[in-house]
């Protein structure tokens, strides 16, 4: 590194010695102590480098050896590079084009005229005539023609080049650590990230806080280089980046028709109305829309959006349109579920190892097709759901808004004075405004060839075959279906909200135990279950609701106890009979055990001797041992029977 003395250094800026010790004690030009280049003393030196660029040049000018650093251009300087036609506005290019052509016939004019003052002075006055909102005088005409001369459009505009374009006076690390605060997802202010900035430059980089700009300039510089998907994705988060910049696929319907796709969701009424119980909350809607023309094929509205919600909208579609070919829902548990669609995404585990029988949808020769998580953009119906809250929930007084700015402030005295509809009647009112207003709308697609017709008028164009079934065959295909359980001592069973209603027939029940069967019911009417063997998925049985068993803890009606008792002596003596055998050659095992082994004695046992026989003798001869005294002895069996009998009754009572 090169140093300079004072004094040098006060002959480069061409000024006083004074004036360059009042910089450095000031601190506007950073010093060193370095020995004197003549006298070796310790005093201060300025490093070249310290200096500012021009006087940099200067320096380094007066050395061959040293080739001169570049210097920055200041506003006064002109620049070469001139933009081109392309790089102007419109409102630029049409201001160059007037001031070109004015100045063309000046030139041509001019060149007719001995005295070229007189006609300037004329010409400027005409011009001033013709364009008075336009400031024209001889100076700015010959500047101007200068700048024609040289290709300069900015100078015939009069705007001035951009010397300093791409560059800011923020130094980088400065600017990255405002950059590091500002691009988080809390969002911090910009006067909250300038602040900490300036606070974190005095500890890191104090030679740099002098030259940390205004706030504004950070504002500038955040519109100009931190692109629109950096600021999202950093500040805003993955989703919203996906949503706002990540380039999406454009579905085609060229190839489509009417009922190959059927899109599934739920949407909550932006209504406040009663229910049954005379108490306010908001209804379920839950609908299958026609991707092709945007018809409401079918829909149910609830208290709240179920599963079950889900197979009566299903049902009312496929009453009204027939089946479709594909439906596409979201995740929600509502849609995908064992016995209706399948388990979707959710498989996974145990789960999807079940045995489970046929789904609704694979009974109706219907493929589903689940939606990405987190993705609405690819379900249209969420638009409807637009239109439903816009044209149709506005209408009611006990319309709440989906946020709070959106909710009305009347709505609280009108909760207050009981001005609120009830279920029934948005119920009614909804199904006549679906196919007299909705279905009959223009439809709003994406093919242009169906502009001017109604989204009904779409389908009737597009639909080329339509399934269906008859009412008594589609009662049977729409079942719901339970998960695999065994009868039970009460039969089977179903649960609805929580609840389990039992199934029974007595004597089915009782000669069926434990045997593992699927249930089918219709939630709409649940006097009657199908019950299926699990293993191969075949009917078996019918059975009733088992209501006579049922009864309340403390319940003391006789009349109600009396029969669920009949039930229970009537399965007992079914099973009774059951086991009742013939008395035709009834024999226990005990007979039959001595039948046999008498049997294969007879036929079986046989000692057989050889016919070699060894003798074997003693020479003692026998004689009969008797006791003394026994020849006078008589015994007496009755007497000793009776003596046991007594001993063994003395016994008992001990």
């Amino acid at each position: 590194m090169e140093y300079l003395t004072i004094r040098q250094t006060a002959e480069l800026k061409k000024c006083s010695v004074r004036y360059v010790r009042q910089l450095c004690s000031e601190g506007k030009i950073k010093t060193e102590i370095q020995p004197h280049p003549q006298n070796k003393k310790p005093c201060y030196m300025i490093p070249v480098t310290e200096l500012p660029a021009d006087l940099q040049a200067v320096y380094y000018g007066k050395r061959k050896n040293i080739p001169p650093a570049p210097v920055r251009k200041n506003k006064k300087t002109k620049t070469e590079n001139f933009p081109t036609i392309e790089e102007l506005s419109e409102k630029e290019r049409n201001e160059l084009c007037f001031w070109c052509g004015l100045l063309r016939e000046w030139q041509s004019r001019r060149s007719q005229y001995e005295s070229k003052c007189i006609f300037d002075r004329d010409f400027i006055g005409e011009c001033r005539l013709k364009y008075p909102d336009i400031k024209i005088s001889t100076d700015i005409l010959y500047r101007k023609l200068s700048a024609y001369k040289n290709n300069d459009y900015y100078g015939i505009i009069g705007r001035h080049s951009p010397w300093n374009a791409g560059k800011n006076s923020i130094p980088e690390p400065v600017w990255e650590n405002f950059l590091y605060n500002w691009l988080d997802e809390n969002k911090p202010s910009v006067a909250m990230c300038y602040r900490s900035a300036v606070d974190w430059t005095a500890d890191f980089y104090p030679e740099l806080l002098e030259k940390i700009p205004t706030e504004m300039t950070f504002r500038r510089r955040i519109e100009k280089d931190v692109s629109v998907s950096v600021k999202t994705l950093l500040r805003d988060g993955e989703k919203a980046f996906n949503d706002r910049c990540v380039p999406y696929i454009m579905r085609m319907y060229d190839k489509l028709s009417a009922n190959s796709c059927w899109i599934a969701d739920n949407h909550t009424f932006d209504i406040q109305s009663y229910g049954d119980d005379n108490k306010t909350h908001r209804l379920y809607l839950t609908a299958f829309l026609d991707a092709k023309s945007g018809v409401l094929t079918g829909w149910n509205i609830t208290e709240s959006p179920d599963s079950q919600s889900t197979v009566l909208a299903l049902r009312h579609g496929i009453m009204r349109f027939g089946i479709p070919e594909c439906i596409y829902v979201d995740n929600g548990r509502e849609f995908l579920t064992h016995d209706i669609g399948g388990r979707g995404h959710r498989t996974g585990g145990n789960l999807s190892a079940e045995n489970n029988p046929p789904t609704i949808f694979q009974t109706l020769g219907i493929e589903m097709r689940n939606a990405i998580v987190r993705n609405a953009k690819a379900k249209p119906i969420e638009r409807t759901f637009c239109t439903v809250k816009n044209q149709f929930s506005r209408l009611f007084s006990g319309f709440c808004g989906g946020t709070v700015l959106e909710k009305p402030e009347s709505l609280k005295r009108r909760i207050k004075d009981g001005k609120l509809p009830c279920d029934y009647e948005i119920r009614e009112v909804f199904e006549k405004w679906i196919d007299g207003v909705y279905n009959l709308q223009a439809y709003g697609g994406s093919e242009t060839c169906f502009k001017g017709l109604s989204r009904l008028d779409v389908w009737n164009r597009t639909i080329h075959e339509i399934r269906k079934a008859p009412e008594s065959a589609l009662n049977l295909m729409l079942m719901r279906t339970t998960r695999k359980q065994k009868i039970k001592r009460n039969g089977v069973y179903v649960t609805i909200c929580g609840e389990k209603i039992w199934f029974t027939e007595p004597e089915k029940t009782i000669m069926n135990l434990e045997r593992e069967v699927y249930v089918r019911y219709n939630p709409a009417d649940l006097r009657n279950v199908r019950i299926y063997d699990a293993m191969s998925d075949r009917f078996l049985f019918t059975w009733a609701v088992a209501d006579n068993l049922m009864a309340d803890y403390l319940e003391e009606n006789i009349e109600t106890l009396s029969d669920a008792n009949a039930v229970i002596r009537q399965t007992k003596k079914f099973v009774r009979e059951q086991a009742k055998l013939s008395n035709k050659q009834r024999l226990t095992l005990l007979d039959m055990t001595v039948r046999k082994a008498q049997y294969r004695k007879d036929n079986n046992f046989s000692i057989q001797h050889p016919n070699k026989i060894v003798p074997v003798i003693i020479n003692e001869e026998y004689e009969e041992l008797m006791v003394a005294g026994s020849e006078n002895i008589t015994i007496d069996l009755d007497k000793m029977t009776r003596n046991a009998e007594m001993r063994k009754k003395s016994d008992v009572y001990r």
